[in-house]
């Protein structure tokens, strides 16, 4: 009896043992989006490439699909130009590949470039022969994510892909190759809309079907951006993470910075900027979203309150996607918040905060509600322009705008002189770098003696307790970003003490004129103040009613009073747990209280008119690059329909374990008998 036991013992556990031993399989490889830009991100690119080597050699496989103009079908001419720019970047690869093998070592590199660039090349079983079981990082170039995507969606080259991944390859990508890393991926803002309409419903063309997808590997939990303060993405990610059915967190990844996600953990931030964190889940901000309709031609705008913002830099913070936890802490239950310096001090009179009203000036509900209390004697006060020719121009604009007989003057370098009759006074600027400020001083005297007093584009920030004292963002690119990107590092941006009519910073243009990085600094260097971004044809009117927005786009709050403040290795800002809201046209701009509990009856999303897309010529998104010969290409083995035909195999073949329980039964069976 015993040893049938013994022997019934020994089958079964020859059953369970491969059964358990499935679960030992290699974990998945990273993900390293890259939110831009190639040189400042390849060292650390490379090394976790060196880190994944498997056995003696490096081996890395170059996708520029997103280089294409067409996922169908594209010339010969194009696809000699894609693989010649495309070879630059590879050769770049490989430099650093080499680079980065440590002192000693027998690694050797093997950088080869994918000739992929259509569905027809990906449904090649040719192609299928780079995509060795050795593969140690794919990395994805920039482009066009909805051409690279869909170049090999529902391919023999996705399944592949897929494949590497789960058995530990490292998925890294730039730009497009970033976004292609985000399961619901963003492809592009649809016909019609622009950077500073981010915040209109059906303002983005998203994939996120079955048939249209980023990887299925990807980030699950959150939708990745990139370019992210480059090209002030804020808007367009704050539209997805608050829409139903998506996730409720957004990941923002700026140019040439880079992230790892390790199983939905991101660390270790590479490159020189910072990546964003907005969670709309917590406090259940997506199920409280507004979608407010203001005008008949425009779409309806989003409001949201209480995002829970968490901005990285390069060092050892990390957050988790899953959990939407911070290694610096977790957000409280409750937060109660208030924003009592959106209040007029008594006896002053009503303040308007424009964005710069400059191009919509005829027929503008905010000069209209300025005139309602303005009175019959308005004076134009203009400053901060490159001359007196231009400021009168500018006071010409606004005086048409206004359709009433005004008074004007341009400041100079002496205090100006308000008139006695004057009933209210419009002063505006182009350059806040040029504002005379202290020129200004006897305006503040003549508002808390209650009369209206409105401030537009460059003047406005001069209100509040401190400005970012810079010109607006300049087109040259080195230039550029220095003033949108360079501004998130300590100590790049100037400050200098406001007027101070409000305990506020603000910035205006925040969308249109690239200004996150302003706003950023302005909250992260005075947090005891709350942090206002007013966008283009904007503005915010305070009266004895409070704090109203007005205009054709969103303010942005953003508030870092409870927040946790650090510093990253390249002293770029690290936040935990701000927080931001939105508020749309007509709205009051209060506060409400965040709190995990919270319930919402979600407002349903709005149903906008079908946008047939128009014919346009198609521009290839590829970078211009110096004439390369391009070196032929070689699959290497295993052959391509090996990939192709081979199934992967079973961790223990179905056919033993059938014998082993038909042995088994039988044994039982025979014991029972006897």
């Amino acid at each position: 009896m015993k040893s049938k036991f013994m022997i019934l013992s020994i089958l079964l556990a020859l059953l369970f043992l491969p059964l358990s031993g499935t679960s030992a399989q290699t974990a998945p490889g990273l993900l390293l989006p890259i939110g831009a830009g190639y040189t400042d991100t390849y060292t650390a690119m490379a090394q976790h490439a060196v880190a994944n080597a498997k056995g003696d050699m490096v081996h890395i496989l170059v996708l520029a699909s997103p280089y294409s103009t067409d996922a169908e079908h594209i010339s010969e001419g194009e696809r000699a130009q894609n693989l010649k720019d495309a070879e630059e970047r590879r050769l770049q690869t490989d430099g650093a590949c080499q680079r980065n093998i440590p002192e000693g070592s027998t690694l050797t590199c093997k950088v080869e470039l994918l000739p992929i660039f259509t569905q027809e090349d990906s449904n090649n079983p040719d192609n299928l022969a780079y995509f060795t079981d050795d593969v140690s990082m794919i990395f994805i170039l920039g482009g066009d994510q909805e051409t690279g995507m869909g170049a090999i969606i529902n391919t023999p080259v996705e399944e592949r892909i897929n494949q590497l991944h789960e058995m530990g390859t490292i998925i890294a990508g730039t730009s497009a190759g970033a976004a292609m890393q985000s399961k619901i991926m963003i492809a592009s803002l649809n016909i019609g809309y622009a950077t500073d309409d981010g915040l209109q419903a059906g303002a983005l063309k998203l994939w996120n079907t079955e048939e249209k997808h980023g990887f299925s590997f990807s980030i699950q939990n959150a939708v990745l951006d990139q370019h992210f303060f480059q090209r002030a993405r804020m808007g367009r990610l704050v539209n997805v993470i608050t829409q139903p059915g998506m996730p409720h967190v957004g990941v923002g990844v700026d140019a040439y910075t880079g992230v790892v996600s390790d199983s939905e953990v991101l660390r270790d931030v590479f490159g020189l900027y910072t990546v964003t964190v907005l969670d709309a889940e917590t406090y259940h901000s997506a199920d409280g979203v507004k979608y407010v309709e203001f005008s008949e031609t425009r779409p309806p705008l989003i409001s949201v309150r209480n995002i829970v913002l968490n901005l990285l830099s390069p060092g050892d913070v990390t957050y988790d996607l899953k959990t939407r936890t911070s290694s610096l802490g977790n957000p409280p239950d409750v937060l109660e918040r208030e924003f009592d310096a959106l209040t007029l001090p008594a006896g002053a009179g009503p303040l308007f905060l424009g964005g710069d009203q400059l191009d919509t000036l005829k027929g503008s509900a905010i000069l209209e509600k300025f005139k309602a209390v303005a009175g019959e004697n308005i004076l134009i006060v203009a400053t901060g322009y490159p001359s007196s020719r231009s400021a009168e121009t500018a006071i010409k604009k606004y005086t048409e705008g206004l359709g009433v007989q005004v008074q004007s003057l341009v400041v100079g370098d002496e205090p100006i002189v308000i008139p006695d009759d004057v009933t209210a006074v419009l002063v505006v600027g182009k350059d806040t770098s040029k504002v005379k400020v202290e020129a200004l001083a006897p305006l503040k005297d003549f508002w808390l003696a209650g009369k209206p007093v409105m401030a537009d584009n460059a003047v406005t920030p001069v209100l509040g307790a401190f400005y970012s004292n810079h010109e607006p963002t300049p087109d040259d690119s080195e230039l550029q970003e220095l003033a949108t990107q360079k501004s998130f590092w300590q100590g790049r941006t100037k400050m200098a003490p406001g007027l101070g009519f409000l305990n506020i910073t603000i910035e205006p243009q925040l969308l249109a004129d690239l200004r996150f990085g302003r706003l950023f600094s302005l909250a992260y260097n005075h947090p005891e103040f709350i942090a206002i971004g007013v966008n283009k044809d904007t503005a915010i009117m305070l009266d004895e009613n409070g704090a109203t927005a007005l205009g054709l786009n969103g303010i942005f709050i953003l508030d870092l009073r409870k927040a946790k403040l650090q510093l990253g290795t390249n002293d770029g800002f690290v936040i935990n747990n701000g927080m931001l809201d939105i508020f749309a046209p007509g709205e009051s701009i209060q506060a409400e209280i965040a709190d995990v509990n919270a319930r919402f009856d979600p407002a349903p999303t709005p149903v906008l008119p079908t946008q047939e897309p128009t014919a346009t010529a198609t521009v290839a998104a590829t970078p211009t690059q110096p004439a390369i010969a391009t070196p032929s290409i070689v699959p290497t083995s295993p052959t391509a329909m090996e990939y192709a035909t081979t199934p992967k195999p079973a961790a223990f073949p179905l056919w033993t374990i059938a014998v082993v329980v038909a042995i088994a039964a039988a044994l039982l069976y025979f014991w029972k008998r006897k």
